[in-house]
Protein backbone atom coordinates (compact mmCIF):
# COMPACT_ATOMS: atom_id res chain seq x y z
CA UNK A 1 0.00 0.00 0.00
CA UNK A 2 1.34 3.69 -0.68
CA UNK A 3 0.22 6.49 1.27
CA UNK A 4 0.78 9.60 1.46
CA UNK A 5 0.36 12.11 4.50
CA UNK A 6 -0.13 15.75 4.03
CA UNK A 7 0.00 18.01 6.66
CA UNK A 8 0.21 22.23 7.09
CA UNK A 9 3.20 22.19 9.82
CA UNK A 10 5.35 19.09 10.62
CA UNK A 11 6.42 20.57 13.79
CA UNK A 12 4.92 19.04 17.16
CA UNK A 13 1.27 19.60 18.84
CA UNK A 14 -1.15 17.24 19.29
CA UNK A 15 -2.33 16.45 15.56
CA UNK A 16 1.95 15.91 14.41
CA UNK A 17 1.84 13.16 17.56
CA UNK A 18 -1.04 11.15 16.35
CA UNK A 19 0.53 11.36 13.01
CA UNK A 20 4.13 10.19 13.84
CA UNK A 21 2.21 7.05 15.58
CA UNK A 22 0.43 6.23 12.27
CA UNK A 23 3.50 6.68 10.06
CA UNK A 24 5.16 4.64 12.55
CA UNK A 25 2.86 1.97 12.24
CA UNK A 26 2.28 2.10 8.42
CA UNK A 27 6.51 1.51 8.14
CA UNK A 28 6.06 -1.34 10.51
CA UNK A 29 3.37 -3.06 8.37
CA UNK A 30 5.88 -2.37 5.30
CA UNK A 31 3.85 -0.20 3.29
CA UNK A 32 5.35 2.92 1.40
CA UNK A 33 4.65 6.07 3.10
CA UNK A 34 5.71 9.78 1.88
CA UNK A 35 5.19 12.81 4.27
CA UNK A 36 4.20 16.04 2.96
CA UNK A 37 4.25 19.42 4.90
CA UNK A 38 4.67 23.07 4.45
CA UNK A 39 7.04 23.73 7.00
CA UNK A 40 9.75 21.52 8.80
CA UNK A 41 10.24 20.74 12.50
CA UNK A 42 10.14 18.40 15.50
CA UNK A 43 8.15 15.35 13.45
CA UNK A 44 9.54 15.54 10.41
CA UNK A 45 13.06 15.78 12.31
CA UNK A 46 11.81 13.17 14.19
CA UNK A 47 10.97 11.17 11.02
CA UNK A 48 14.65 11.62 9.60
CA UNK A 49 15.87 10.15 12.37
CA UNK A 50 13.85 7.39 13.12
CA UNK A 51 11.85 6.42 10.25
CA UNK A 52 14.82 7.00 7.11
CA UNK A 53 12.14 5.11 4.96
CA UNK A 54 10.07 7.70 4.83
CA UNK A 55 10.00 10.28 2.09
CA UNK A 56 9.92 14.34 3.61
CA UNK A 57 8.88 16.36 1.34
CA UNK A 58 8.31 20.40 1.54
CA UNK A 59 6.12 22.73 -0.12
CA UNK A 60 6.70 25.80 0.99
CA UNK A 61 3.39 27.49 0.08
CA UNK A 62 1.55 24.95 2.12
CA UNK A 63 0.78 28.09 4.75
CA UNK A 64 -2.04 28.05 7.70
CA UNK A 65 -2.97 31.25 6.70
CA UNK A 66 -5.22 32.04 3.67
CA UNK A 67 -3.38 33.35 1.04
CA UNK A 68 -5.04 33.23 -2.60
CA UNK A 69 -1.38 33.22 -4.36
CA UNK A 70 0.59 30.12 -1.88
CA UNK A 71 -2.79 28.35 -2.00
CA UNK A 72 -2.77 28.03 -5.28
CA UNK A 73 0.91 27.27 -6.33
CA UNK A 74 0.49 24.39 -3.34
CA UNK A 75 -2.61 22.96 -5.06
CA UNK A 76 -0.13 22.70 -8.21
CA UNK A 77 2.81 21.56 -6.28
CA UNK A 78 1.12 18.77 -4.55
CA UNK A 79 -1.55 17.73 -7.91
CA UNK A 80 1.94 17.21 -9.57
CA UNK A 81 3.33 15.07 -7.06
CA UNK A 82 0.55 13.17 -6.54
CA UNK A 83 0.38 12.21 -10.13
CA UNK A 84 4.14 10.76 -9.68
CA UNK A 85 3.36 8.47 -6.50
CA UNK A 86 0.16 7.34 -7.43
CA UNK A 87 -0.75 7.01 -3.88
CA UNK A 88 -3.57 3.95 -2.77
CA UNK A 89 -4.35 6.41 0.31
CA UNK A 90 -4.24 10.12 0.46
CA UNK A 91 -4.25 10.70 4.30
CA UNK A 92 -4.95 14.62 5.41
CA UNK A 93 -4.68 16.27 8.61
CA UNK A 94 -5.45 19.53 9.91
CA UNK A 95 -8.02 21.93 8.22
CA UNK A 96 -5.69 23.83 5.60
CA UNK A 97 -4.18 20.07 4.56
CA UNK A 98 -7.35 19.37 4.42
CA UNK A 99 -8.39 21.99 1.89
CA UNK A 100 -5.74 21.96 0.06
CA UNK A 101 -5.24 18.24 -0.52
CA UNK A 102 -8.88 18.14 -1.32
CA UNK A 103 -8.97 19.78 -4.10
CA UNK A 104 -5.01 18.94 -5.84
CA UNK A 105 -6.68 15.64 -5.65
CA UNK A 106 -9.60 16.16 -7.61
CA UNK A 107 -10.16 13.42 -10.30
CA UNK A 108 -6.94 11.15 -9.53
CA UNK A 109 -7.40 7.46 -9.02
CA UNK A 110 -7.20 7.94 -4.96
CA UNK A 111 -9.10 7.39 -1.98
CA UNK A 112 -8.94 10.56 0.20
CA UNK A 113 -9.19 9.96 4.31
CA UNK A 114 -9.75 13.34 6.42
CA UNK A 115 -9.14 13.02 9.96
CA UNK A 116 -10.46 15.87 11.74
CA UNK A 117 -8.87 17.28 15.04
CA UNK A 118 -11.05 20.01 15.41
CA UNK A 119 -13.68 21.28 12.78
CA UNK A 120 -12.42 25.16 11.65
CA UNK A 121 -16.04 25.54 12.18
CA UNK A 122 -16.19 24.81 16.05
CA UNK A 123 -17.88 26.81 18.48
CA UNK A 124 -15.23 28.85 20.03
CA UNK A 125 -14.12 30.57 16.20
CA UNK A 126 -15.50 33.38 15.10
CA UNK A 127 -18.55 33.55 13.58
CA UNK A 128 -17.54 34.69 10.58
CA UNK A 129 -15.23 31.98 10.03
CA UNK A 130 -17.72 29.32 11.01
CA UNK A 131 -20.13 30.66 7.69
CA UNK A 132 -17.07 30.50 5.63
CA UNK A 133 -15.49 27.33 6.82
CA UNK A 134 -18.92 25.31 6.74
CA UNK A 135 -19.35 26.75 3.13
CA UNK A 136 -15.73 25.49 2.32
CA UNK A 137 -16.28 22.25 3.90
CA UNK A 138 -19.59 21.66 2.23
CA UNK A 139 -18.00 21.84 -0.99
CA UNK A 140 -14.88 19.49 -0.18
CA UNK A 141 -17.49 16.94 0.82
CA UNK A 142 -17.55 15.10 -2.61
CA UNK A 143 -14.22 14.90 -2.83
CA UNK A 144 -13.72 12.87 0.26
CA UNK A 145 -14.00 9.54 0.71
CA UNK A 146 -13.78 9.05 4.35
CA UNK A 147 -13.88 11.53 7.14
CA UNK A 148 -11.95 10.18 10.82
CA UNK A 149 -13.15 12.34 14.16
CA UNK A 150 -11.20 12.62 17.07
CA UNK A 151 -14.09 13.04 18.70
CA UNK A 152 -17.96 12.01 18.99
CA UNK A 153 -18.33 15.91 19.67
CA UNK A 154 -16.65 16.80 15.91
CA UNK A 155 -18.66 13.48 14.35
CA UNK A 156 -21.80 15.23 15.57
CA UNK A 157 -20.89 18.42 14.30
CA UNK A 158 -19.80 17.17 10.83
CA UNK A 159 -23.23 15.19 10.66
CA UNK A 160 -25.62 18.01 11.77
CA UNK A 161 -23.92 20.39 8.80
CA UNK A 162 -24.43 18.28 6.39
CA UNK A 163 -20.81 17.39 5.81
CA UNK A 164 -20.72 13.82 7.47
CA UNK A 165 -23.51 11.81 5.46
CA UNK A 166 -24.18 8.36 3.88
CA UNK A 167 -22.47 8.93 0.74
CA UNK A 168 -19.06 10.58 2.57
CA UNK A 169 -19.25 8.50 5.84
CA UNK A 170 -17.23 9.33 9.00
CA UNK A 171 -16.06 7.15 12.11
CA UNK A 172 -15.24 8.28 15.28
CA UNK A 173 -11.11 6.74 16.28
CA UNK A 174 -9.91 8.72 19.38
CA UNK A 175 -6.24 9.62 19.56
CA UNK A 176 -4.52 6.87 20.99
CA UNK A 177 -1.38 7.15 22.97
CA UNK A 178 1.25 4.88 24.35
CA UNK A 179 1.41 4.56 28.22
CA UNK A 180 5.07 5.46 29.31
CA UNK A 181 6.66 3.45 32.23
CA UNK A 182 6.00 4.41 35.34
CA UNK A 183 9.32 5.94 37.47
CA UNK A 184 9.42 6.71 41.06
CA UNK A 185 8.07 9.97 42.10
CA UNK A 186 10.28 13.17 43.36
CA UNK A 187 9.91 13.36 47.15
CA UNK A 188 9.39 17.29 47.09
CA UNK A 189 6.43 16.26 45.09
CA UNK A 190 4.47 16.44 48.43
CA UNK A 191 5.39 19.78 49.49
CA UNK A 192 2.87 21.12 46.86
CA UNK A 193 -0.20 20.89 45.08
CA UNK A 194 1.39 20.25 41.08
CA UNK A 195 -0.82 20.82 38.67
CA UNK A 196 0.47 20.63 34.09
CA UNK A 197 -0.70 21.90 31.30
CA UNK A 198 0.83 21.09 28.28
CA UNK A 199 -0.19 22.89 25.27
CA UNK A 200 1.06 25.73 22.40
CA UNK A 201 1.21 29.07 23.58
CA UNK A 202 -1.25 30.38 20.69
CA UNK A 203 -4.34 32.02 20.59
CA UNK A 204 -6.32 29.01 21.16
CA UNK A 205 -4.69 27.69 24.18
CA UNK A 206 -5.65 30.21 27.26
CA UNK A 207 -2.57 29.91 29.59
CA UNK A 208 -3.76 33.45 30.52
CA UNK A 209 -6.21 32.62 31.82
CA UNK A 210 -5.00 30.08 34.31
CA UNK A 211 -2.66 32.16 35.08
CA UNK A 212 -5.36 35.00 36.31
CA UNK A 213 -6.82 32.09 37.75
CA UNK A 214 -3.71 31.68 39.58
CA UNK A 215 -3.88 34.83 41.08
CA UNK A 216 -7.31 34.03 43.08
CA UNK A 217 -6.26 30.94 44.39
CA UNK A 218 -4.92 31.16 48.35
CA UNK A 219 -1.62 32.00 48.80
CA UNK A 220 -1.48 29.46 51.51
CA UNK A 221 -2.72 27.16 48.92
CA UNK A 222 0.88 25.58 47.84
CA UNK A 223 0.24 25.74 44.50
CA UNK A 224 2.93 24.54 41.51
CA UNK A 225 1.63 25.03 37.46
CA UNK A 226 3.73 23.89 35.14
CA UNK A 227 3.43 25.63 31.52
CA UNK A 228 5.12 22.87 28.65
CA UNK A 229 5.21 24.09 25.41
CA UNK A 230 6.42 27.09 23.34
CA UNK A 231 5.06 29.36 21.10
CA UNK A 232 4.52 33.03 20.18
CA UNK A 233 2.16 33.93 23.22
CA UNK A 234 4.77 32.65 25.78
CA UNK A 235 6.46 35.76 26.42
CA UNK A 236 3.11 37.23 26.59
CA UNK A 237 2.51 34.66 28.81
CA UNK A 238 5.44 35.53 30.86
CA UNK A 239 5.29 38.80 31.84
CA UNK A 240 1.18 38.24 32.82
CA UNK A 241 3.17 36.09 35.26
CA UNK A 242 5.38 39.21 36.42
CA UNK A 243 2.47 41.44 36.48
CA UNK A 244 0.53 39.44 38.52
CA UNK A 245 3.05 38.25 41.43
CA UNK A 246 2.52 35.38 40.63
CA UNK A 247 5.78 34.10 38.69
CA UNK A 248 6.36 31.66 42.02
CA UNK A 249 3.66 29.30 41.94
CA UNK A 250 4.26 28.95 37.80
CA UNK A 251 7.11 27.19 36.07
CA UNK A 252 7.67 27.86 32.40
CA UNK A 253 9.18 25.17 31.08
CA UNK A 254 9.11 25.02 27.28
CA UNK A 255 9.04 22.64 24.85
CA UNK A 256 9.48 18.36 26.34
CA UNK A 257 9.34 15.47 24.29
CA UNK A 258 8.70 13.51 27.63
CA UNK A 259 5.01 14.87 28.56
CA UNK A 260 3.90 11.85 30.54
CA UNK A 261 6.75 12.12 32.93
CA UNK A 262 5.96 15.75 34.00
CA UNK A 263 2.10 14.44 34.16
CA UNK A 264 4.02 11.59 36.42
CA UNK A 265 5.25 13.80 38.66
CA UNK A 266 1.94 15.97 39.22
CA UNK A 267 -1.13 16.02 40.86
CA UNK A 268 -3.49 17.11 38.29
CA UNK A 269 -3.38 18.02 34.54
CA UNK A 270 -5.06 21.33 33.16
CA UNK A 271 -5.90 22.54 30.14
CA UNK A 272 -7.73 26.06 29.36
CA UNK A 273 -8.84 26.86 25.76
CA UNK A 274 -10.98 28.11 23.80
CA UNK A 275 -11.67 24.62 21.29
CA UNK A 276 -10.92 22.03 21.32
CA UNK A 277 -11.21 18.31 18.94
CA UNK A 278 -9.84 15.70 21.87
CA UNK A 279 -6.58 17.11 22.99
CA UNK A 280 -3.54 14.43 23.43
CA UNK A 281 -2.09 16.10 26.21
CA UNK A 282 -5.26 14.70 28.31
CA UNK A 283 -5.62 11.48 26.90
CA UNK A 284 -1.47 11.45 28.12
CA UNK A 285 -2.94 12.21 31.53
CA UNK A 286 -5.31 9.85 31.48
CA UNK A 287 -2.56 7.18 30.81
CA UNK A 288 -0.64 8.42 33.82
CA UNK A 289 -3.71 8.28 36.13
CA UNK A 290 -4.21 12.17 36.69
CA UNK A 291 -7.29 13.63 37.09
CA UNK A 292 -8.06 16.10 35.12
CA UNK A 293 -9.45 20.36 35.05
CA UNK A 294 -10.57 21.14 31.72
CA UNK A 295 -12.26 23.88 29.36
CA UNK A 296 -15.96 22.62 28.91
CA UNK A 297 -15.49 22.68 25.06
CA UNK A 298 -14.94 20.16 22.32
CA UNK A 299 -14.30 16.50 23.20
CA UNK A 300 -13.11 17.50 26.52
CA UNK A 301 -16.42 15.93 28.30
CA UNK A 302 -15.74 12.67 26.57
CA UNK A 303 -11.88 12.45 28.46
CA UNK A 304 -14.11 13.52 32.14
CA UNK A 305 -16.21 10.91 33.53
CA UNK A 306 -16.05 11.58 37.21
CA UNK A 307 -12.16 11.37 36.94
CA UNK A 308 -11.85 15.60 36.74
CA UNK A 309 -14.09 18.50 36.60
CA UNK A 310 -15.21 20.44 33.41
CA UNK A 311 -15.19 24.52 34.05
CA UNK A 312 -15.91 27.45 32.15
CA UNK A 313 -13.44 29.78 30.68
CA UNK A 314 -13.43 32.73 33.62
CA UNK A 315 -10.67 32.94 35.85
CA UNK A 316 -12.67 33.07 39.31
CA UNK A 317 -14.78 29.35 37.68
CA UNK A 318 -10.96 28.26 36.76
CA UNK A 319 -9.35 29.15 40.71
CA UNK A 320 -12.55 27.58 42.03
CA UNK A 321 -12.11 24.34 40.25
CA UNK A 322 -8.28 24.20 41.27
CA UNK A 323 -8.95 24.68 44.89
CA UNK A 324 -11.77 22.13 44.54
CA UNK A 325 -9.53 19.82 43.43
CA UNK A 326 -6.92 20.46 46.15
CA UNK A 327 -9.37 19.78 48.82
CA UNK A 328 -10.98 16.80 47.63
CA UNK A 329 -10.99 13.72 49.48
CA UNK A 330 -11.87 11.51 46.13
CA UNK A 331 -8.19 12.12 44.39
CA UNK A 332 -7.39 8.79 44.74
CA UNK A 333 -10.78 7.52 43.35
CA UNK A 334 -10.34 10.27 40.06
CA UNK A 335 -7.31 8.33 39.38
CA UNK A 336 -8.66 5.02 39.61
CA UNK A 337 -11.16 6.13 36.83
CA UNK A 338 -8.83 7.65 34.49
CA UNK A 339 -7.01 4.73 33.86
CA UNK A 340 -9.65 2.27 33.04
CA UNK A 341 -10.83 5.11 30.99
CA UNK A 342 -7.48 5.34 29.07
CA UNK A 343 -7.07 1.37 28.79
CA UNK A 344 -10.83 1.40 27.28
CA UNK A 345 -10.83 4.24 24.47
CA UNK A 346 -7.37 6.00 24.23
CA UNK A 347 -4.46 3.20 23.76
CA UNK A 348 -2.46 3.42 20.75
CA UNK A 349 -3.08 0.12 19.84
CA UNK A 350 -7.05 0.45 18.95
CA UNK A 351 -6.17 3.45 17.46
CA UNK A 352 -3.87 1.96 15.03
CA UNK A 353 -5.99 -0.86 14.34
CA UNK A 354 -9.10 1.30 13.92
CA UNK A 355 -6.92 3.68 11.34
CA UNK A 356 -6.16 0.34 9.20
CA UNK A 357 -9.18 -0.88 9.14
CA UNK A 358 -10.38 2.57 7.83
CA UNK A 359 -7.91 2.16 4.71
CA UNK A 360 -8.94 -0.91 3.71
CA UNK A 361 -12.96 -0.14 3.77
CA UNK A 362 -12.03 2.55 1.62
CA UNK A 363 -9.95 0.37 -0.38
CA UNK A 364 -12.87 -2.45 -0.89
Amino acid sequence: MKIVYVITQATWGGAQAHLYSLIKQQIKLGHAVTLISGIEGRLSNQIERNLPQVELVVISNLVRQISLIDDLKAIKSLRALLKEIKPDILHLHSSKAGMIGRLAALRLPMKVVFTVHGWGFTPGVSKKQQLLIKLVERGLRPLTTYYICVSRFDYQLGVENGIITEKHPGVVIYNGVRELKRTAADDNREKSFVLTMAARFNSQKRQDLLIRAIAYVPKDLPLTCNFLGQGPLLAECQQLAQRLKVEAKVNFVGEVDNVQQYYHQSDGAILISDYEGLPISLVEALAQRLPIIASSVGGNEELIHHNGFLVENDPRRIADEIIRLYQSQDKSSMQDDSYPLFQQYFMANKMLEQTQACYLQCLA
